[in-house]
């Protein structure tokens, strides 16, 4: 494993950022999450969470958004796993890949649903309403213009204006994520 880009014990605040984010995590997986995040020795969190030890004013704002998000009124489980699960089969973020594929079984979805998501697919099994989760979750992560009036309405009809809105507060916050892990370097540990 190389030398960790941002070790816990060089952050401005150790302790306070790692227990705003272990709470933060308890409170959005309802427990202990399941998926690692911190080294095993105890000297560097993992992924994402290694660099936003180091902004622990913008962190502290950053799991207020996470746990919004996470609520199942912004947006249904199985649909925030489903949106999620499309950003990660367009971006390389091998980590968060690992930490949602124990979320997404915790809402349901299976491993070969999860596989067919990540290969770019939409996942076989899934209700109509979960399919437009997943394709708006990819056409939002791949775009760079205007959503079109197609997609929209389906979007819409499907999924109702307040969870399309929530969704692209989830993937706009989950490429933050992914970017996150990227700068935090390589660690071929969680590719699959």
């Amino acid at each position: 494993m190389p030398t960790p880009r941002f070790p816990l014990q060089e952050a401005p605040e150790p302790r306070s950022s790692r227990q705003l984010m272990e709470d933060a995590l308890h409170t959005m997986h309802g427990g202990s999450p399941p998926f690692q995040w911190v080294e095993n020795n105890g000297e560097s969190h993992i992924g994402c969470y290694a660099p936003l030890s180091y902004t622990p004013t913008m962190t502290a704002h950053f799991f207020q958004l996470a746990k919004l998000v996470y609520l199942p009124s912004t947006v249904k489980p199985r649909n925030r796993e489903l949106a999620i699960l499309a950003l990660f089969s367009e971006l390389r973020a091998p980590y968060a890949v690992y930490c949602h594929r124990g979320v997404a079984e915790k809402v349901g979805l299976t491993g070969e649903q999860y596989e067919e998501g990540l290969k770019g697919t939409v996942p076989r099994g899934l209700s109509r309403e979960e399919e437009m989760a997943y394709r708006l979750g990819k056409v939002l992560t791949t775009m760079t213009g205007p959503l079109g009036e197609e997609v929209w309405q389906e979007a819409r009809g499907c999924l109702g204006r307040e969870e399309v809105v929530g969704i692209v507060h989830l993937i706009a916050g989950y490429r933050w994520v992914a970017m996150l892990e990227q700068v935090n370097g390589e660690d071929e540990r969680w590719e699959h």
